[in-house]
């Protein structure tokens, strides 16, 4: 018997489309930090050069990390299904924050439903991973 894996196509793609958002926003804050700041109502000031450097930096990061996750899902590693489902579930928290703290209600429809969706084909993918495990242990 094999593996269903749906869910981890799903978070894959998922995914995919997370380092999309990532590494643009991350051009768009190298390139035009002020327009930025600008979309969620903050003036630029020209003391604001690290966080520039720090958010470009940070959205890097959770662009490799989803690589990563990509890259282990494809390998039918579980740290894949793990480190995706956990991006998912940190992205979610900080987009519901983002919500209620700036009013952004962009960002409660689209950020923080694809970072629930992430969190639930993660669980998804993890279920069908452990049962399939289980199947081929009892064999």
């Amino acid at each position: 018997m094999t593996e269903k894996k749906i869910w981890k196509k799903g978070l894959s793609v998922l995914l995919v489309f997370q380092i999309v958002v990532a590494l643009s926003l991350a051009v768009f804050a190298l390139l035009n930090f002020p327009s930025l700041l600008e979309q969620f109502g903050l003036k630029y000031q020209s003391d604001m050069g690290i966080l520039q450097l720090i958010m470009a930096y940070n959205l890097v990061l959770s662009a490799s990390i989803c690589l990563w996750s990509v890259i282990w899902i494809r390998k039918n590693n579980i740290a894949g299904v793990h480190s995706g489902t956990t991006v998912g579930f940190l992205i979610f928290i900080v987009s519901f924050t983002v919500f209620l703290k700036f009013d952004r209600i962009d960002m409660l429809l689209f950020d923080s439903l694809r970072a629930f969706l992430m969190v639930v084909f993660g669980i998804m993918a993890y279920k069908e991973h452990r049962k399939f495990q289980a199947l081929n242990s009892s064999l």
